[in-house]
């Protein structure tokens, strides 16, 4: 009798092994795969993650959003800004771009260099060059004062940034920190846009938008 009470639990103990293992096993690879299919995920789709974070900031502020704005710089050529953030004192040109590693350089250079997560070496455009030009190309277009442009090109939060800049009207900056940013730029001691001027301004940049027309 205690013989088979011993097979009994071992058959128990067995049979439990065999439906938890199995169990067990699937929850460990989930979890080793969450994360390369979660970077995976954020890779392809990071404009929609950044999307999230720049209207975050218009919804709190109460700030006018247009995204995927595309106008006309020549003749031939138009030209790309993911979103025109209009704050109360600035108006936000910003671009964005994912980095599977670091940045080194000057404001100033013409490349950077790009360092990736595995430390390989190599030259890359410098986006301080690209937001400049669609900050400029835009205040041309719609006749919009350029000291009210700020450039903000929007990096991955791991992408370490390490480029020297005194520039106070062009910035690279990480995804968590655009909502500080825009936060202490708009605390600057200057007046704010009149509102005529801003709806004015919203006007004259919602009509130079080629994404409808097109």
């Amino acid at each position: 009798m205690g013989n088979l009470l011993i097979i009994n639990k071992l058959s128990n103990i067995q049979l439990a092994f065999f439906i938890i293992a199995p169990v067990v096993v699937l929850l460990f690879a989930a979890f080793c795969l969450y994360f390369p299919i979660s970077h995976a995920y954020r890779v392809k789709h990071f404009q929609i993650h950044y999307y999230k974070k720049v209207y975050r900031v218009a919804l709190d502020h109460d700030y006018f959003l247009i995204n995927q704005f595309v106008f006309k710089v020549d003749n031939s050529k138009v030209a790309n800004v993911d979103h025109i953030l209009f704050g109360g004192k600035y108006i936000y040109v910003i671009t964005s771009m994912y980095y599977q590693g670091d940045l080194v350089g000057k404001y100033h250079d013409k490349s950077l260099v790009f360092i990736s997560h595995k430390g390989k070496k190599c030259y890359t455009d410098n986006p301080y060059n690209q937001v400049k030009f669609l900050a400029s190309k835009l205040s041309s277009s719609t006749g919009i004062d350029p000291s009210l442009m700020i450039g903000l090109v929007l990096v991955n939060d791991d992408c370490k940034v390490a480029v020297e800049s005194d520039s106070k009207q062009f910035y690279i900056i990480q995804r968590k920190r655009l909502a500080a940013l825009i936060k202490a730029i708009e605390s600057r001691p200057v007046s704010e846009i009149n509102q005529t001027q801003l709806a004015k301004a919203v006007q004259a940049i919602a009509k130079q938008n080629r994404r409808k027309k097109e």
